[in-house]
């Protein structure tokens, strides 16, 4: 069977997709980066906003259109609204029926599974770098999010297969993993006994060899003195995604998020202490019901002080199902509009100060792809902190990690380097 792989979403719904790759094709599927040459479109989906939800939606009408293959849904989006899901689908699983795809769709036991050697190639979504699922489900209840709902609460993967799953992609030659999870941090919290991040990455140092471990997305509150007794290990990439969502103590309270302006400058304070060059982005949602101008202005203020090294703002959509659907004092779309337009400015000034300090360095960066467009070989790949590095080569460096003096700073955004010999 010729199967064509996509998705909306996170890098959980990536770590899920290229779990899903490997699965399949250890089973005798073949993966292909054509649909139109797909048997079966599988779409990953995502409900994280209504603009995300939207996109899961358009995406699946798109294959159902376009393609004559069989459409495959699964995901969060499909998970909350399954009816919706089954009308404009030929088949859809639930989150919880989701690793079961392969069995069921190919009708293969797990016996018949004969380990690949390198890792399938997704197309526009491929990656060199290894996306592995530590964790599912979310114990938080922002008011603004569907994901307990879609999810469940947190439940974590063990260990040993977590530890398999790496030394799976070792085999592969893959460089770089990225850990994922809805709540990456509270790993380990349901597991009896107890444990945490922190043990699971002293786990994985001891037993694994990957150069390069990256993490997605950790919320502040499960930063602990165990979790940051890491951050100086060179195996553990200097880049942090903290979400903020709001710099208003009372907006914050709104959204049922369990922190303070307070604790969140406490928790970067003590990140730069170990490690002071250390990148440190965040997602902030603009517009939320109840954000007055006053309080969008000390939400801001206090995001300045935060000296983040980039961000992501999301426009707040209001999502049926979540508290925050029935709030009052709903803010006007124009001044939502003005306001993720005030912080997309000055996150990507801040994403530029960020990087012309990085101009003169060395640093250690992994190659992942070649630019096509460019005259010479230019090849991009990425640093340690999580900065996008392009470099003429005369030769592939796809999946070399290689030492490269950061020169400048080209018209799209991206450093400029030269590889050392």
């Amino acid at each position: 069977m010729k199967i064509f792989l996509d998705m909306v979403g996170c890098r959980l719904n990536q770590a899920e997709i290229d779990a899903l790759a490997i699965d399949l094709v250890n089973r005798g599927s073949e993966i292909v980066t054509d649909p139109s040459v797909a048997d079966t479109i599988i779409v990953n989906t995502c409900c994280v906003t209504a603009k995300a939800s939207a996109d899961s939606r358009k995406m699946i009408r798109h294959y159902k259109n376009n393609f004559s293959a069989k459409v495959v849904s699964t995901g969060c989006w499909v998970s909350v609204d399954a009816h919706q899901a089954v009308e404009i689908s030929d088949q859809i699983y639930l989150n919880d029926q989701k690793e079961l795809i392969p069995e069921f769709l190919l009708q293969s036991p797990a016996d018949t599974i004969v380990e690949l050697d390198r890792k399938p190639k997704l197309g526009h979504r491929n990656r060199t770098r290894g996306f592995v699922k530590v964790q599912d489900g979310c114990n938080n209840c922002c008011s603004f999010c569907l994901t307990t709902i879609a999810r469940g609460r947190s439940i974590s993967t063990l260990p040993e297969i977590v530890l398999d799953r790496i030394k799976q992609l070792e085999r592969m030659e893959i460089k770089e993993i990225i850990l994922t999870g809805v709540q990456l941090g509270s790993w380990g919290k349901d597991l009896i006994p107890k444990s945490s991040l922190s043990a699971l990455l002293e786990y994985l140092l001891a037993d694994s060899e990957m150069p390069r471990i990256r993490l997605s997305s950790i919320e502040p509150w499960d930063i602990d003195e165990g979790f940051l007794s890491f951050l100086s290990n060179r195996r553990i990439m200097p880049h942090f995604h903290i979400p903020l969502q709001s710099g208003s103590n009372s907006i914050l309270r709104a959204m049922r998020r369990p922190v303070t302006q307070e604790r969140f400058s406490q928790v970067l304070g003590l990140i730069r202490d170990v490690n002071p060059k250390a990148s440190i982005t965040t997602d902030v949602i603009s517009g939320f019901p109840g954000e007055t101008d006053e309080l969008f202005e000390e939400s801001f203020n206090f995001i300045e002080t935060c000296n983040f090294s980039g961000g992501h703002v999301f426009s707040f959509s209001a999502m049926p199902g979540t508290a925050a659907f029935d709030m009052n004092e709903k803010v006007k779309p124009a001044t939502i509009k003005a306001r993720t337009n005030r912080l997309l400015t000055y996150f990507q000034n801040q994403q530029k100060v960020y990087q012309k300090q990085k101009i003169g360095q060395i640093d250690q960066i992994l190659f992942e792809s070649r630019r096509k467009a460019f005259l010479n070989n230019s090849y991009s790949g990425f640093s340690g902190d999580y900065l996008k590095v392009v470099c003429d080569c005369d030769e592939s460096v796809i999946n070399q990690i290689r030492t490269v003096k950061i020169t400048g700073l080209d018209d799209h955004g991206d450093l400029l380097g030269e590889i050392m010999p």
